[in-house]
């Protein structure tokens, strides 16, 4: 992805496995119509994983996947797509939280960084945590 800076694939995937797996779990929650969105392009047989599952459906295969309120499900709180991810990071590059996404690329990532790219990318800026 190409933004002011160079953003390979293998950072995007990591932040995505860690926020999916663990780093944003606290506040997002995948709805029966998210993961039918990503089974649909990306079936078990092909990747078992949901987090890498999520990231292979929206970065190859341009899928919009919404992503819930963990507190009340039925409330999409954002949506996650190749149209709307590199605004969001660029959004990020310029804000004070500029800090995760470089983590990330300097192999220094973690759940609360990853966290916070997974929001942005979400919502268009950090809301939780």
């Amino acid at each position: 992805m190409k933004l002011e800076i160079e953003l390979s694939r293998e950072v995007l995937e990591d932040i995505f496995v860690t926020a999916i797996e663990g780093g944003s779990n606290y506040w997002y929650f995948l709805s029966r119509d998210a993961v039918k969105r990503i089974r649909q392009a990306v079936p078990r047989d092909v990747d078992a994983v949901l987090s890498t599952a999520t990231f292979k459906a929206v970065y190859d295969h341009s899928v919009s996947v919404p992503i819930n309120d963990v507190e009340n499900e039925e409330d999409i709180v954002g949506w996650i797509s190749m149209e709307t991810m590199q605004e969001r990071l660029q959004s990020l590059l310029n804000s004070n939280d500029r800090w995760a996404l470089e983590r990330h690329m300097n192999e220094e990532g973690d759940a609360d960084s990853a966290d916070v790219v997974f929001q942005y990318m979400t919502m268009g800026e950090a809301i939780y945590g």
